[in-house]
């Protein structure tokens, strides 16, 4: 597995505290671990976009931008 690095850091909000994520690994892990309940179809886009990344099958652009959608669907956005 590769740590693969977004261009620019991902932030949103998760509970009362405002998370910075870094890369692929970060977002993959926060999906699986942090995630709302309800999980739209920019959900799971970015799973399989920040999975396919950290194999190094997908840019880390593609992946951040896949997260970045599935932040403004649940409305994580900070």
């Amino acid at each position: 597995m590769t740590d693969v690095q977004f261009p620019e850091p991902v932030v949103l909000r998760a509970g009362d505290r405002l998370l910075e994520i870094r890369d692929a690994m970060q977002a993959a892990q926060t999906l699986a671990e942090s995630w709302p309940e309800t999980r739209g179809k920019w959900y799971h886009a970015a799973n399989r976009a920040c999975r396919s990344a950290v194999k190094g099958e997908t840019s880390p652009q593609l992946a951040r931008s896949m997260f970045v959608q599935a932040v403004d669907e649940s409305r994580l956005g900070a």
